[in-house]
């Protein structure tokens, strides 16, 4: 059974159902449109490709004062379909995480978040989006202390100049790593060793440069979360026809 934008309750249990997958986008406003939408679509392919588990709603967040902030039983609500609408499954989790109820992209779409950043702690992974501000947000002592990830246990991603806040909150000092080339100097300037590669993983670490990366990233990912097969079958449906579609549909 497979949900998009609901948080795992269930911890590992051998008597009773498995225990959700969840994966956070940190988002904030400015962010790059196709670094938050992409990684949207192709991680959420296991709901729409698989979707005999049925519909359950995202439910999007209320922060900063508005009256379901901070609720711990998230389950417990009427169950009305929100600005972001049904998606299939039960117990596969795709979050967009920020610091508002909604931010706004760099081509002025507004985004509805479905929590706050410190949920991110919880998840099983986590991809930080680009932007224009992750520029300051490297060095916001209060964002990056709210915003606690740990490579230990969860898979922690970055997209682009997102990269520069995982550098900021000292993930990738000593690691190779890589970035948009423009945030080049400011990621080696927090320790890490850039490498010009679309893609760098190290361990449960991976940061993709250059916005159709994010693809290789997913595959990379989906494939750490369920297998590579599945991850193949999701990333191959969205390639140029001639490039993979025959494989998964004809």
């Amino acid at each position: 059974m497979l949900t998009s934008g609901g948080h795992s309750q269930v911890g590992p249990n051998e008597f009773g159902p498995p225990p959700m997958t969840s994966i956070a986008i940190i988002a904030f406003d400015g962010v790059t449109d196709i670094d938050v939408f992409l990684h949207w679509d192709f991680l959420n392919r296991p709901l729409t490709m698989f979707p005999e588990a049925g519909a359950v709603p995202v439910e999007t967040a209320e922060v900063e004062g508005d009256s379901n902030s901070g609720d711990e039983n998230p389950e417990e609500e009427s169950g009305e379909e929100t600005e972001a609408g049904p998606a299939p499954g039960r117990d596969w989790s795709v979050s967009i995480l920020g610091t508002a109820p909604r931010h706004f992209t760099r081509a002025g779409l507004e985004l509805p978040t479905h929590g706050t950043i410190e949920s991110a702690r919880d998840m099983d992974a986590v991809v930080v989006a680009s932007g224009p501000l992750t520029r300051e947000l490297m060095n916001d002592a209060e964002y990056l202390a709210r915003l606690l990830v740990d490579p230990q246990d969860q898979y922690v991603c970055s997209q682009c100049s997102g990269s520069l806040i995982l550098a900021g909150s000292g993930i990738l000092a000593g690691l190779e790593a890589t970035t948009y080339p423009t945030a080049r100097e400011p990621l080696e300037g927090k320790g890490a060793i850039f490498v010009d590669k679309p893609l760098v993983t190290h361990e449960k670490i991976a940061t993709a440069a250059g916005c159709l990366a994010g693809v290789e990233l997913d595959r990379w990912l989906l494939t750490k979360l369920i297998d590579a097969e599945t991850a193949d079958k999701c990333i191959d449906s969205g390639q140029a026809w001639g490039r993979g579609i025959e494989s998964v549909y004809g």
